[in-house]
Order: structure tokens, then sequence, then C-alpha cells
């Protein structure tokens, strides 16, 4: 019978010099959602699990109102449940507060990280992609390496694949906080209404006064992406545009063509481009018009 071994460190420095002591041999526990179904499945067999909810060093929140144009950081062992009710995340980034609200039943959402969900590399993942349109980094410490900051898109490797070397924690997010006038957006379609993996997701972060906007594409590529193409063709043409709605409608077929889909069981590819276009098209017109 697989009968794991558990560590249940209380603060960071403990956790770190277990993760440095065990190496590749031990997976991290957040809140487990996605580790628990794994193990039950007899997909991993860790012979360390590093249990670290009662680590409270990692359930800081610094995102609100005085954080607006500067620095916010969120704890890796902050839950989604905490991200989508907190009154400062939904003022200061909407679209990650939008997101975290969709991600499975109240009772995932009580249990699931920030961290675990960046950790885990799902390209459907709903926090994840909010935060890559927040042009937000992963915090990565070691006990023997120290600190380092680590921007999505270059975290993320593949589906399931970072950049983590073994002994190495996500510690927390970090991202600089839009303007008081931003306004942002989080659109998402999958197999259902509630409990759904998204088919396709979109997150939209505009500012006006500098007229860019950064779009961020689930489920769509090995990883979260940005639509880099379709960001350039927004900031050639917001402020010059005639027709804004033409412009949006452009710029949305062009995030179409930044995505590269495949066909699963979920969706084909061809229907997830089209999703594409149509979800970046609604979350750009809340936030643009």
């Amino acid at each position: 019978m697989y009968e794991p071994q558990w560590k249940r460190p209380t603060s960071k420095a403990e956790a770190l010099a277990v993760l440095g002591d065990v190496g590749e041999d031990a997976v991290v526990v957040a809140g487990g959602t996605d580790i628990a179904p794994l193990i039950s499945k007899c997909r991993i067999r860790p012979r360390l699990l590093v249990d670290i909810s009662r680590v409270d060093d990692l359930k800081l929140l610094n995102v609100g109102p005085g954080s607006k144009g500067g620095s916010a950081a969120i704890g890796a062992m902050v839950t989604h449940g905490a991200l989508a009710r907190d009154e400062g995340v939904s003022e200061v980034a909407h679209v990650l507060a939008a997101a975290c609200r969709t991600v499975g039943a109240p009772q995932v959402r009580a249990r699931g990280t920030i961290g675990g969900n960046v950790a885990n590399a799902s390209p459907a993942a709903d926090g994840a992609v909010a935060l890559v349109a927040l042009g937000a980094s992963a915090v990565v410490e070691s006990d023997g390496n120290g600190r380092r900051e680590v921007p999505l898109p270059e975290f993320f490797l593949g589906p399931g694949q970072t950049v983590l070397r073994p002994g190495e924690l996500v510690t927390g997010i970090t991202f600089a906080a839009p303007s008081s006038v931003a306004r942002s957006a989080y659109r998402k379609a999958g197999q259902r209404n509630a409990l759904a993996i998204a088919v396709v997701s979109v997150a939209a972060v505009h500012e006006p006064e500098a007229g860019t906007v950064r779009i961020a594409l689930g489920s769509v590529a090995p990883t979260p992406i940005r639509a880099t193409e379709a960001e350039k063709l927004f900031e050639s043409g917001w402020l010059d545009a005639s027709d804004r709605a033409e412009l949006l409608g452009a710029v949305a077929a062009a995030a179409a063509r930044d995505a590269s889909p495949i066909d699963d069981i979920r969706a084909s590819a061809w229907y997830r481009t089209v999703l594409v276009e149509v979800l970046t098209r609604r979350a750009l017109e809340e936030v643009c018009l």
C-alpha cells in the first residue's frame, strides 16, 4: 500500500529547508485540489508530501487601493475564494477576482490556492491566465539559491512543466498594480455553466491613458499566452481609430491568429479559434467602450 511520508512546516524557512533536503523526492501540497486527484488515480507517487497549509508567511495579501500604480503582492497560500471575495482585489485587479470566481465549486475555491494554480502549470488555469494579463511574475525561493522573480510567460514551459528546480517553491505572486483608471475583464467558455475546465479563456487589461491593452489566452496553447500581435494592433490604432468598435473586431481576429489550439476531448481547434475571437471581442468591448 502506498503510504508517503508527510512534513508540515509552520514557517517559510522551515518549508524551504525541508525541500532543500529532499529535492526531487518531494511534492508540495497547498490546498490539495490538484495533487489529491493525481495521487488517487496513481499518476504520481511521491515519497514525501510537504504540506505548506500551515505556513502563515505565505498567506499575505497586499492588493488594494493603496497599491494602484504601485506594486501588488499575493502569497502563494491565498485561496481562490479569498481573492474572489476581497474588495481590494476586485477594485485593483478585477480580472483576477473575476477569474477566481469561476474556479470549480465553492469547496474548491475555499481550498485551492493561487500558488498551486500557477505551479501546476495548466494551460486552462483561470487564475494563471488573469495573472498573465496583469503582467505578473512568480516569486520563487529556495534554501540554497535565495529568491528570484520569474515573469509568468517565462515560468511556464508546457502543460505541467515550469522552470522550478528541485528544492524551489513558489512563495508568491507580484505585479505592478494597474492604474486607477484601468479596466479589466475575464471571459471563459466551458462545456457547462459551472464546475467547468475552460475550453477557452480570455483576460484583458486596458490602460486608457496609455492606449495599451494586455490580452491573455488560456486553453489555446501549451501554456497561458499573451496575444502579442493583437496587442500591437490595438496600440497602433487605438488613439487614432475613427471607429473603435471596428478596431476591436480586428484586434479580436488578430487574437484568434495568435492562438495555436489543438483538438481534444473538450473541443476542436476550429471551435477554440472561433471562441477566442468571440470572447476577446466581448472582453475588449467591456473594458474599452
